[in-house]
């Protein structure tokens, strides 16, 4: 448990419905905290300029409302997890306190406390501009944002023979940043019994590691931190083929030597990967960023009509440019496999796209198995009718409304028999993919 609280100033500025200003200042606490740096102070200032009411505009009547916005501001951050600056005690070993006594779990400290760490802090710029047409039936905001986190914590790597069995302090060595873009469109328009509107959404995000502490990477498995690349990327051997034929096995490096997987010769049906320092011999030093967990674009959009007591609406979702890992294993026979291993390598099939099975060098990370899993899928349709009958007024009803409901209907993919929809780490697709459901409701009110 750990206890926040904050205060809060504001300061808003208007002159003549053109010039907008606000000042913010929070100051916040949390005992998450050491004492020292337990409070902590972020300002933010805000602009606006409502250039459509300016007298030059006059002529424009097309334009309802046009508006610059720009904005500067920090925010703490406190969800670190409980207490990091503290030591922490675990149960090691069992004791005797005296010749007839049984013994008892001892404590013993199981990390190196660091009294001087401070809140992680967001600094963020924005500008934006926001125009309305015919009388705001068309509006549109584009805006640009600049996001970079500094004093992140991390646990840097220490000597041994400073920590022995114990964790490495936490500090504040990191920073991150992600910066890009986002565009909104909305329309909504009615004539006569008909209704209707439309929005649509994109945005665009880098996200780049800037800062850690000195060091230029961290690798967790099949992931890298590395300064300049994308938190998380992906990393493991680039794929540059299938060894199909004895010509392939005599594949060698720049020293005329024959390349070896992890100092074995490879089969035929085995992947192909590059030689990336040139050794003759794939190992783990091979290993490389391969691929982005982050989409390149992220949108939606939204439509919707009535007429009369009928009404729909729709909501779809699209990312594209994006990567995720996909493969079932191909070592052991007794898993799940989709029909493409019916086209695997085979001596009466060497053009296959698939590796043979059974050779664990074909089971590991790498470019073979990421595939590209942009989607547009129908997230949410809703379609219904509503009573409003003078006789339900005599029952105290005022309108009854029945509809049918539907989520993730429809799915535009390239990517075969996985869902696309599901985070960076499920490469063997083991988490439950979303579900296509079919629900009846009705509405009644009083």
């Amino acid at each position: 448990m750990s206890d926040a609280v904050n205060c809060e100033y504001c300061v808003n500025y208007s002159y003549d419905d053109r010039y907008l200003f606000e000042f913010n200042i929070r100051h916040d606490g949390s005992s998450r905290m050491p004492k020292a740096n337990r409070y902590a102070t972020f300002p933010s200032v805000s602009a606006g300029w409502v250039f459509s009411n300016e007298k030059f505009m006059e002529d424009f009547r097309e334009l309802s409302l046009g508006k610059l916005r720009l904005s500067w501001g920090k925010l703490g951050n406190q969800e670190i997890g409980n207490y990091a600056y503290a030591a922490t005690l675990g149960a090691s070993g069992n004791y005797f306190f005296d010749q007839n006594a049984d013994k008892q779990a001892g404590m013993v400290q199981t990390s190196v406390p660091n009294e001087n760490i401070k809140w992680e802090t967001t600094r963020s710029v924005n500008v934006a501009i926001d125009l309305g047409f015919f009388n705001n039936r068309v509006q549109t905001t584009f805006e640009w944002f600049d996001k970079k986190t500094s004093d992140i914590l991390m646990r840097l790597s220490m000597p041994g023979i400073f920590l022995g069995s114990l964790s490495a302090p936490y500090q504040n060595v990191g920073a991150v940043r992600n910066r890009g873009w986002e565009w909104n469109l909305n329309y909504s328009d009615s004539k006569g019994d008909w209704s209707w509107n439309a929005g649509f959404n994109i945005s665009h995000v880098n996200n780049e590691i800037l800062e850690m502490g000195g060091l230029k990477e961290t690798i967790s498995g099949n992931s890298i931190n590395r300064v300049g690349e994308p938190i998380g990327a992906y990393f493991g051997y680039k794929s540059i083929g299938i060894y199909r034929t004895e010509a392939d096995l005599q594949r060698t490096n720049s020293k005329g030597e024959v390349i070896k997987q992890n100092g074995v010769a490879p089969k035929l049906g085995d992947i192909m990967y590059a030689d990336l320092n040139d050794d003759g011999n794939i190992t783990a030093e091979d290993r490389d960023i391969i691929g982005n967990p982050f989409p390149k674009y992220s949108y939606s959009f939204n439509l919707g009509a009535s007429w009369k007591n009928f009404d729909l609406s729709t909501f779809w979702q699209g990312v594209a440019g994006i990567y995720r890992y996909s493969w079932e294993t191909t070592t052991d026979i007794r898993g799940n496999f989709t029909d493409r291993w019916l086209d695997r390598y085979s001596a009466e099939n060497i053009n296959g796209s698939m590796p043979a099975l059974g050779n664990t060098i074909n089971d590991q990370y790498s470019s073979f198995w990421l595939e590209n899993s942009s989607y547009l899928r129908l997230k949410n349709l809703e379609f219904g009718y509503t009573f409003r009958q003078p006789g339900l007024t005599k029952l105290g009803v005022s309108s009854i409304r029945v509809y049918f409901a539907g989520t993730n209907l429809l799915t535009f993919t390239s990517l075969k028999n996985w869902d696309p929809e599901k985070t960076s780490g499920d490469a063997r697709n083991d988490v439950h993919p979303n579900m296509r459901t079919y629900s009846f409701g009705l509405n009644v009110q009083f």
